[in-house]
């Protein structure tokens, strides 16, 4: 995103900010505010208009800790900034009395508690101990109670046995009619492993798909000091149709930052591998376990671009747009072989994380009116495949489990191979 595109995007931002008003938009809406916000941020880290409404995001949400820590980052870009002190110290302070009403709460119903147990049966009091020791061991040792499913799938090496999903190619869906599009969602279910009576495309991922609008093509690299319309970027069949013809796929692979079409780069810019098309994928019923299998080349392991200031392999991003359709929304990644996280500290293999994928018209094909793709970006989902055969083990539930190591809904394997 050049600077002219991040002030057109941030003065939008404004503007949805001053009719809405943040204090009367709901939970969700904040919460999607904050991932604009933090979007926005990747392309320009120290904007402190950004970071200003990030900060008071978390304050609306009660999330103190994370506003106190974006008002000092912004006192260390501008230690004079005397209104941001202000807010500073009005968040510490109704951070503490958050804090004090929660620990008088607690006190007040110690008291109450004490009281009561008293009157419980010595033998009503000995089983609530052995189950409170119980729920801690859980709690503190969940590794050794729920690993086993984990290595279980891991030790699975034989795929010959499953049954084979078929891989549908992706098609144009360059100015369909939003119903158009979702009819052809529809009969792709009809063939998948999640058919069901009465189907309907989830409207939190695809209903915000424009009628009649271009869509990104199977494009993989940036032409150098364009020019021209950019048709070529939405030409022939339609990225997001690769996921989207696919359910069986439930997490999909995407390219967050195209890099330069220049003789660096010329091998992975003019090969079938860039447009990460599975190449294979299978269905372990007994396990509840899809696998799936992409080529790719040991050439462009070696290829390094800048992404935010910072030295790079090509990066991937995990797309759960078809896991959130079938309300699959929190994944960790529970295992990784010759795969490195863009962030170390945050990021799916470090705990779970929940989807936000979902479709609606962007300006990032800088085709006039815009194209129908994927958003948000994110950064806990971004990765490198740094030798081959490289893989990814994903866990996936429809509900927030109890912990990361808790047993999957449904286990999903992607696979890099060599093509050569």
């Amino acid at each position: 995103m050049n600077n002219e595109e991040l002030n057109k995007a941030i003065e939008d931002l404004e503007n949805y900010i001053n009719q809405s008003g943040l204090k009367d938009t709901d939970s969700i809406d904040k919460q999607r505010l904050l991932d604009r916000i933090n979007e926005l941020l990747v392309f320009s880290p120290d904007n402190v208009v950004l970071l200003n409404w990030k900060a008071l995001c978390y304050e609306l949400i009660e999330d103190y800790e994370n506003a106190i820590s974006t008002y000092e980052y912004i006192l260390k870009l501008q230690p004079d900034n005397k209104e941001i002190r202000e807010l500073l110290f009005k968040c510490r302070n109704d951070s503490l009395l958050n804090n004090t009403h929660k620990t008088n709460l607690n006190k007040n119903n110690f008291l109450y508690n004490f009281d009561f147990i008293q009157k419980i049966p010595v033998n009503i009091l000995v089983i609530s101990k052995i189950l409170i020791l119980l729920f801690l061991f859980i709690f503190y040792f969940p590794y050794f109670i729920f690993s086993h499913f984990d290595n279980k799938i891991l030790n699975i090496k034989d795929y010959t046995k499953f049954d084979k999903i078929n891989i549908n190619a992706p098609i144009e869906y360059n100015f369909l009619s939003k119903n158009e599009i979702l009819n052809l969602r529809k009969k792709f279910v009809e063939k998948s492993l999640f058919n069901k009576n009465n189907y309907e495309p989830n409207s939190s991922v695809f209903g915000s798909i424009q009628s009649h609008k271009p869509w990104w093509g199977l494009v993989s690299c940036l032409d150098l000091n364009y020019k021209g319309d950019y048709h070529e970027r939405i030409e022939g069949p339609s990225k997001v149709s690769i996921q989207m013809n696919n359910p069986d796929i439930l997490v999909g692979i995407s390219l967050p930052y195209l890099p330069w079409n220049i003789p660096y780069f010329s091998e992975f810019c003019s090969s079938d591998y860039s447009k990460f098309i599975p190449s294979y994928a299978a269905y372990d019923k007994d396990n509840n376990f899809i696998t799936v299998k992409y080529p790719f080349s040991e050439k462009i392991l070696r290829k390094k671009m800048r992404v935010n200031n910072k030295s790079t392999r090509l990066l991937l991003q995990l797309s759960g747009l078809n896991a959130l359709d079938f309300d699959y929304k929190y994944a960790y990644i529970f295992d990784t072989k010759n795969i490195k996280m863009f962030s170390e500290k945050n990021s799916a293999k470090n705990d779970i994380v929940f989807f936000k994928d979902y479709i609606h018209v962007g300006s990032s094909c800088k085709y006039k009116g815009g194209c129908n793709n994927i958003s948000p970006m994110q950064n806990d989902l971004l990765f490198s495949v740094i030798s081959l055969p490289a893989e990814l083990n994903i866990k996936l539930w429809k509900n927030k489990p109890l912990n990361k190591y808790s047993k999957a809904d449904i286990y999903f394997k992607i696979i890099f191979e060599n093509k050569d």
